[in-house]
């Protein structure tokens, strides 16, 4: 198991390159590649699996169809500016094999406490449900937006 990166190593990534120079900690030698690895961890970790994974190339590719089943999953989408922030708005997508088939449009959540818009997307998947005449019992996926992209605030 890989040692875990240090928390301020961990923090330091996501500044700019003269925020990270201005830290009392830094590396001249050290920090510029820990910095890259960080930025670029899924894409070098994506680089080693699939030299590991390769197969000898072949003039033609194979190609095999298969049915897509077919499956209901709901979509959460929270409006906020962080994780930890408090959720401008809330708004639902629910989708079957490849469409999308129902939405629920965007509601304000300023002012309500993290169990009210617990409550509200439990409402959300009910309503869903019986719309569809389908049991959905949790959200499959997480979005999360920035409050600027909210339609709300648009009208």
């Amino acid at each position: 198991m890989p040692k875990k990166v240090a928390h301020n190593c961990f923090q330091c990534f996501k500044l700019s390159h003269d925020e990270a120079l201005t830290k009392s900690c830094w590396d001249a030698d050290r920090c510029p590649n820990r910095r890259h690895y960080q930025r670029n961890k899924q894409r070098i970790s994506q680089q080693r699996r699939s030299k590991r994974t390769e197969q000898p190339v072949t003039n033609q590719p194979r190609t095999i169809a298969i049915d897509h089943p077919i499956g209901t999953a709901a979509s959460i989408i929270f409006y906020r500016e962080r994780q930890d922030a408090p959720v401008h708005a809330i708004s639902a997508e629910i989708w079957q094999s490849n469409k999308k088939v129902l939405e629920v449009k965007p509601m304000h959540c300023l002012g309500l406490s993290p169990a009210q818009v617990v409550e509200i997307m439990k409402e959300i998947l009910s309503a869903c449900s019986i719309e569809l005449e389908v049991e959905l019992s949790k959200f499959s996926s997480k979005v999360e937006l920035h409050p600027s992209l909210c339609p709300l605030c648009e009208e």
